[in-house]
């Protein structure tokens, strides 16, 4: 190799922009390297790294979000904020909603059963069976979170996204 080539060759090296972790993975995933790009095993390693205690810290917040009750708090707290992720976003919406529906639900069955007597113990078995339900849909959703599944709940969804994300 001459001279100017070699000199050639360092100059392109240096006038190369260096690639940010994420495009390290892709390219380290589909081989996606240049021929004097690709890099030591070494330097791979620790974005991997950061990248599953990322992921796993994103999940556990996902997870707070979804505790009955006392995960409305936080969830309603990103959505006012407007810095949480996607799928931060995409679960404080589902978590509100379903935080909203079941005390609207509950509030109306008490104050139903409050006013007449007559209907009182029917109302307040729904009440019952609709903080149940809360609960059961918010563990399952964990469970769906935890395999790493969709969270789509058919019509909540839909009203999650449409109603809570236009106003919060």
């Amino acid at each position: 190799m001459n001279p100017k080539s070699r000199e050639r060759a360092s100059s392109s090296a240096e006038k190369r922009t260096p690639i940010n972790p994420s495009e390290a993975r892709v390219r380290a995933k589909y081989g996606l390297w240049g021929d004097r790009e690709r890099p030591n095993s070494q330097s791979l390693a620790v974005p991997d790294q950061e990248s599953g205690a990322t992921d796993r810290l994103n999940r556990s917040v996902l997870f707070y979000y979804l505790i009955p009750v006392v995960g409305f708090f936080p969830s309603l707290w990103t959505l006012y904020r407007r810095r949480g992720t996607k799928e931060q976003t995409i679960v404080s919406r589902l978590s509100v909603t379903l935080a909203f529906g079941w005390l609207l639900g509950h509030l109306l069955l008490q104050t139903g059963a409050r006013s007449t007597e007559s209907i009182a113990l029917p109302l307040l078995l729904v009440s019952t069976i609709l903080t149940s339900s809360y609960f059961a849909i918010s563990v399952w959703l964990m469970i769906r979170l935890w395999q790493r599944r969709s969270l789509k709940i058919p019509g909540v969804s839909h009203v999650a996204d449409r109603v809570v994300g236009r106003h919060l």
